[in-house]
């Protein structure tokens, strides 16, 4: 999938890879980013549960890994999706055992956004949580975008609650709003 700002990001903070990618949730749906156009020197896997344009192999990674091969890949890119997943910390052991030693991980997840079933919605990621469901993975670059193209700020304990809008519903109550938030994570499989 992914957006603007997951473009962005990612050829900030991983401009470059020595070795293959791999692109979780590849499927062009006609407004996907074209993260295969940072990483046109090396080999590029998109993988999807079902075909179309963008992807080379088509697998469910909370069965198993599948042809994919193990300790293998030099970056993974996994920008919402997720949220999809109904087993993710199986997912997330899975994607573990695709990335070679020293390779990175790039995770873009919804923290704060609207329920869109793709094709079902499960859940909402904090940054604390994708740290939880990779421990092995040292974490770095943890930020939050908006729905604004380069609009992102350092996650941290309250980053978010500092972006919230206040709305007086009447004189006496009023309802705290924070805009749609994107979490982005790279993380490095450490060596053994």
């Amino acid at each position: 999938m992914g957006d603007r700002n997951q473009f962005i990001y990612l050829s900030r903070h991983v401009p470059s890879v020595d070795g293959s990618v791999l692109e979780v949730g590849s499927k062009d749906y006609g407004s996907t980013q074209n993260f295969r156009a940072l990483y046109r020197k090396v080999e590029y896997v998109g993988l999807d549960m079902e075909a179309g344009k963008g992807v080379e192999v088509v697998h469910d990674l909370t069965t198993e890994t599948g042809p994919l091969p193990l300790d293998h890949f030099g970056l993974i890119i996994c920008c919402s999706v997720l949220e999809h997943v109904r087993r993710p910390w199986v997912f997330a052991d899975h994607l573990k055992e695709l990335l070679r030693p020293n390779g990175r991980l790039y995770i873009a997840v919804p923290w704060v956004w609207r329920y869109h079933a793709y094709p079902d919605d499960y859940f909402r990621f904090s940054w604390r949580g994708i740290e939880e469901l990779f421990p092995d993975l040292e974490w770095d670059y943890h930020f939050l975008s908006t729905n604004i193209e380069n609009e992102f700020f350092p996650c941290g304990p309250g980053s978010d609650n500092r972006l919230h809008i206040l709305k007086q519903i009447s004189p006496s109550a009023s309802r705290k709003y924070l805009p749609y938030l994107q979490v982005h994570m790279i993380g490095t499989k450490k060596t053994v």
